[in-house]
């Protein structure tokens, strides 16, 4: 009571009388309430000096005109916030189901700390730790049963944990995968001590460079780099039955006669291993397996399994395949970056990727469009509302806090949030349709309802061309100079491009004529002559009248040179070079060589030219290569 009535007052005092309602508000739960720690008033309490102890919130620049009125028309209202939930989930994570069928439905969560929760409205109902790390729920009904009772299927590894009654019922294992022959005979072998260690390491290496997928204990014997951990792992894994086991990535549903929301489903998983299950209504046994080329990220179904049914996978080499009724169809959607977000939208499938588009095809292949976002992608879903009214759009979360709701391309809504979104599921809450609810990073979670006269037909935003475009441009009058031109050009188009093509060979063969003489008389970036490759850099250090030219000599080839002379000569009125020659005695191939060479101007007014620096040849009157120094303005000599 003390700390909720401190913080209240201090509340009070610097906001007035806002501040004052939440004083009495907290006064009256402080005093009236019973202080049990699970009560939803204690919870209440507690969130809010959680409120007030928080920092400020950093002060944003203000919106421009164009966001201002988009915001103005936010669809969303806010229902529920929990800042300390303390579960960070990913969409996957997260699922919307009326596990009573009493029609209030519950949210599911799971998180990377093996915790599953269920809310019935704004408390926790039920939670209860997972064996292992979950990769994503669903919900889906095994039969057709009075109440309709939906099953609960946590995937988790090569595993899925079937709950029904909110009770652990079944677990389904994924079928193993086969081991490769050649991978087998070695470690047979390993096991009868036919071969050693370092043999076998050299046989299984060889497996992988030639294109055999390796199991798992032969990936980690092949990591290991010191020799007594190497035979450590043989000895303890030679006696093993050989036998890998794949992940599953993600999950979905899939209805197999009948689109009502309680019908029969099948889920389907795409696993590590490049393949997607499709298992019964019991998830028992698999009834579709099909192979793609690639590992599957992401996954949306379509359709009824018994009569027709499309399922669109993205998978991690940036590709979209579609399986129509177990079959993969030849049409293959190739992205530009990797996909971070699928959405099937009626008869389009929008995917967000990771340079902060998101592309809209249709599901045979053709591009609609492209939207193109501020902030990177963390969250996209697909907003259904059928019973009060027929309304989808597109939901977007980013990685700057931002909510967006797309009606196709065009631009609905943005609703700002203080924190970076995780995890987003849209569907029916408690007892509304249209609800959002959205897990952040910081653990909080929050809850937002579609209001009931959202227009998500309408965009904000003016759709189509730009109205500059109404505009007709002064385009000039043909005047029969231009009409003469005309004519001619579409008389003598052949002629015209035959001499165009001529003059253009010549221009390439004498550019290639002066770029050989340029190279043959050693001006040439890089020299080659006799079969030796020189590199020439020189820069001039002072300001006058003392100057030192430092030139650095790199032979590029593969044979040493001995024996290179290098000179310098400058306008003897301009500059004095005490010593004009040098010698380089050996020049090993790819090493640098520094020589510092003095050049003093002996002009009192301080002119300026150039210096030219040559690497010899013994055996050529030309030099190897040459560069020419352009000299900065002396400084005027000091004199008594």
């Amino acid at each position: 009571r003390e700390s909720i009535e401190t913080a209240a007052q201090e509340k009070g005092k610097a906001n007035g009388r806002a501040g004052r309602v939440v004083f009495d508000r907290c006064w009256y739960m402080a005093n009236t309430q019973a202080l049990d720690l699970n009560s939803a008033a204690w919870h209440e309490a507690s969130f809010i000096v959680a409120e007030m102890a928080a920092p400020p919130s950093v002060v944003k620049p203000p919106p421009s005109a164009e966001e201002t009125q988009v915001l103005k028309k936010s669809p969303w209202l806010d229902a529920w916030h929990d800042p300390v939930a303390g579960m960070c989930c990913f969409s996957p994570y997260m699922c919307l189901a009326d596990l009573h069928a009493d029609g209030d439905h519950r949210l599911i969560m799971v998180d990377l700390k093996k915790r599953m929760r269920i809310y019935k409205g704004t408390t926790i109902q039920w939670q209860q730790q997972l064996v292992d790390f979950p990769c994503a729920i669903q919900c889906f009904y095994h039969e057709v049963a009075t109440p309709p009772i939906p099953t609960l299927a946590v995937a988790s590894g090569h595993q899925v944990f079937i709950y029904r009654y909110m009770r652990p019922y079944l677990k389904f294992t994924l079928p193993p995968v086969e081991v490769d022959a050649a991978e087998v005979a070695i470690w047979d072998e390993l096991k009868k001590d036919s071969i050693d260690v370092k043999t076998a390491i050299e046989r299984l290496s060889a497996a992988r460079e030639s294109g055999t997928v390796l199991s798992n204990i032969s990936i980690d014997l092949l990591s290991l780099d010191e020799p007594e951990k190497q035979a450590d792992l043989v000895k303890f894994s030679k006696d093993q039955l050989q036998q890998q086991h794949t992940s599953i990535t993600c999950m979905e549903v899939l209805k197999q006669n009948m689109e009502e929301p309680t019908a029969v489903s099948m889920l389907v998983l795409g696993t590590e291993n490049r393949m997607v299950y499709i298992l019964d209504s019991s998830a028992l046994n698999v009834a579709t397996k099909v192979e793609l080329d690639a590992v599957p990220t992401f996954i949306s179904v379509i359709g009824l399994y018994d009569v027709e049914y499309r399922v669109t996978v993205a998978c991690r080499d940036g590709n979209i395949y579609t399986i129509k009724n177990g079959q993969v169809l030849s049409s293959v959607i190739e992205l530009e970056t990797q996909p971070v977000g699928l959405v099937r939208f009626d008869k389009n499938v929008y995917v967000g990727c990771m340079d902060n588009v998101i592309h809209s095809f249709h599901f045979k292949g053709k591009k609609n469009h492209s939207i193109y976002l501020p902030s990177s992608i963390s969250c996209m879903n697909l907003l259904h509302i059928t019973k009060t009214r027929a309304a989808k759009a597109l939901v977007v979360a980013l990685g700057n806090g931002e909510v967006r709701v797309y009606n196709g391309k065009h631009l609905v809504s943005i609703t700002k949030t203080n924190d970076v979104v995780t995890g987003m599921k849209l569907g029916t809450f408690g007892r509304e349709e249209g609800s959002m609810v959205l897990s952040f990073k910081n653990g909080a979670l929050m809850v937002k309802i579609l209001q009931r006269n959202a227009n998500l037909e309408v965009s904000s935003a003016a759709p189509g061309p730009p109205p500059e475009q109404d505009i007709p441009l002064d385009v000039p009058k043909k005047t029969k100079l231009y009409v003469e031109q005309t004519s001619r050009e579409r008389e003598q188009a052949i002629d015209m491009h035959r001499t165009f093509q001529r003059d253009l060979c010549k221009l390439r063969l004498s550019t290639a004529r002066a770029y050989v003489n340029l190279l043959g008389a050693g001006h040439g970036p890089m020299s080659s002559a006799g079969g030796a490759q020189v590199r020439l850099n020189a820069q001039v250090i002072g300001m006058g009248p003392q100057f030192k030219i430092l030139v650095r000599v790199q032979n590029a080839g593969v044979h040493s040179l001995s024996d290179v002379p290098l000179m310098c000569t400058a306008n003897t009125s301009l500059y004095r070079v005490p010593k004009p020659c040098y010698y380089l005695p050996l020049l090993v191939p790819q090493q640098v060589y520094l020589v510092e060479i003095p050049i003093i101007c002996i002009n009192e007014i301080g002119g300026t030219d150039t210096a030219r620096i040559f690497v010899c040849s013994r055996n050529s009157n030309l030099p190897l290569i040459s560069a020419v120094v352009n000299m900065p303005i002396s400084e005027t000599p000091l004199t008594d």
